[in-house]
Order: C-alpha cells, then sequence, then structure tokens
C-alpha cells in the first residue's frame, strides 16, 4: 500500500522502537540522524539492529535515515545496515540526482555484502535542508534508480537561509519555503516518486495538523512525516481516500477503459483524469 504517514523514531529509543512497530504508521523512519546525539551514534545503530531482529514486522514500514553523504558518520551506518530487515534509507541533506547515484553505488555494495538482489532497497530523499538542494530540484527530470519519494522539510532549510522563522503569524510557510514545497511537487511528478509534506513540529496541535494535511492532499502531496505518534492518526485519515473519491475514480476506469475520452458525473473526462483515478485507487 501506498503509505500515508511516515514516523520519525529515535534510533537509540529501544522503548520508542518497540511502540512504534506497535503503532500504525504506514511507515516508520528510524533515525540515526538528527535525532541521535554524535557521542551516540554507535548506540543508535546496535539498538535498531537488535529492535528489529528481536522483532517480527513488516519489512516494507522499516526505513532507516543515515548520516548525510559527507559525514564522519555515513561509511559506519551503511556498514551497520540491516539490509535484509529494512525497506530502504532516507537520505538526508539530498542535493540532487547526483547525490542519488553516489548513494545507489553505495547500497549496492551493501545488498552485496549482505547477500540480498541489487536494487532490492530503495531511496527516500529529503530535498530541501539546504539552499543548494533546493536549487538542485530542478535537476530531477526523469525516474532516479532506486528513489520510491522525496520528502521536503523547512527547519534545516531556516537554518541554512538564517531566518528565525519559516512561517509567518497565520501560521503558513513563507515565500522561500512555499517555493521549497512546490519545487519537491515537480520533482516528485518527474521522477515518479511519492511527494512526502514535511513535518508539523507543534505535534500539540492537532487541528492545525488536520488543516496542513488538508492543504498539502489538495496541492498534490501523497503522504505526510510525523514526529510523535499522536499525528499518525490525523495524517492516516487524511490521506485515505474517501468513499466518494474512490467510487468517482472507479467510474472513471470504467469509462476510459482503453482511453479517449467519456463523460462521468456530467463533466468530460481523459487520459488526465484517468492517471488521477488510478492514483486514488492505488491508495
Amino acid at each position: 500500500m501506498m503509505p500515508r504517514s511516515w514516523l520519525f523514531v529515535p534510533g537509540d529509543s529501544t522503548r520508542k522502537i518497540e511502540a512504534a512497530l506497535k503503532g500504525n504508521a504506514d511507515a516508520l523512519i528510524f533515525d540515526w540522524e538528527d535525532a541521535v546525539s554524535p557521542a551516540n551514534k554507535g548506540l543508535g545503530r546496535s539498538t535498531t539492529k537488535a529492535s528489529l531482529a528481536a522483532a517480527s514486522c513488516d519489512i516494507e514500514r522499516i526505513w532507516i535515515r543515515v548520516n548525510g553523504l559527507d559525514t564522519r558518520w555515513f561509511a559506519d551506518d551503511l556498514s551497520a545496515l540491516p539490509a535484509d530487515r529494512i525497506a530502504g534509507v532516507v537520505i538526508p541533506k539530498c542535493c540532487g540526482p547526483s547525490d542519488l547515484t553516489r548513494l545507489d553505488r553505495e547500497l549496492a555494495r551493501c545488498e552485496a555484502a549482505s547477500g540480498i538482489a541489487a536494487g532490492t532497497m530503495k531511496v527516500v530523499a529529503i530535498a530541501t535542508e539546504t539552499a543548494a538542494s533546493v536549487l538542485a530540484l530542478s535537476e530531477f527530470r526523469r525516474p532516479v534508480p532506486r528513489l520510491s519519494g522525496i520528502l521536503w522539510g523547512g527547519e534545516d532549510l531556516a537554518g541554512d537561509l538564517g531566518v528565525m522563522a519559516n512561517r509567518d503569524a497565520s501560521g503558513r510557510y513563507r515565500a522561500a519555503f512555499q517555493h521549497a514545497r512546490t519545487m519537491v511537487l515537480y520533482a516528485a511528478a518527474a521522477t515518479q516518486s511519492l511527494a512526502i509534506d514535511a513535518v508539523n513540529v507543534d505535534f500539540r496541535n492537532l487541528q492545525s495538523l488536520e488543516d496542513e494535511c488538508a492543504e498539502a492532499r489538495t496541492d498534490g502531496f501523497v503522504s505526510k512525516a510525523a514526529i510523535h505518534p499522536a499525528q499518525v492518526e490525523v495524517i492516516n485519515a487524511a490521506f485515505s481516500a474517501t468513499a466518494e473519491e474512490l467510487a468517482w475514480a472507479r467510474r472513471v476506469v470504467q469509462a476510459l477503459p482503453d482511453g479517449g475520452v467519456a463523460v462521468v458525473d456530467g463533466k468530460m473526462v481523459d487520459a488526465p483524469h484517468l492517471r488521477i483515478a488510478r492514483r486514488i485507487l492505488a491508495r
């Protein structure tokens, strides 16, 4: 199933990992980057691996956010990956397709060492954490090997731009961050990957989260990241197809078995509507 929710979980907390595995998030991102201090990087790796080894879990739910390609922890992260227990990796601070080409080579070596088929591990790229990364989004013009999704975020980008707040007084993202968000939608469509909306760090304000989910889904995002388990239920509900949407999608698919043009509910539908209908049914 296409994930609706992606829950970040500290990789060095056995308690939080076990709770997340029992929870309702469609995808879990065990975090070896920001959630783990430099002193605890080794502990994060060993804790995550031990927890996954002891659990019976759906591999397709399990992702690990490794440290960035140019950090001193990346090589050790790759060496420690439980490749046969995860769907793939989340790569932070991704700067264009060239970073993913480099990561592809590294993952291929990891797969060979683990005895699993080449190309098994997929990638979700966090692609808006620096100004350079945002500019590089325009380089995503076609599908990229392993790339399953592109996630955007405004927290690290705010630091790179040197601004105190990425939202205005009403809670809406400021122009620079709206631009990054929009570019992720274009890049995900061009690469035929999932467009994943940013976390809402105000995790106690579920109404704000619900409103943000509704806007994101209307704009074209198919899922959203979470930083707290309380956010998962809201996200799953927001990104689930409604009964009315499913019924419309089935009518469109039935009316256009061979493409072309048809009338559904009194309105003309053609190839773009068919693509939308199939995406709804894929959820």
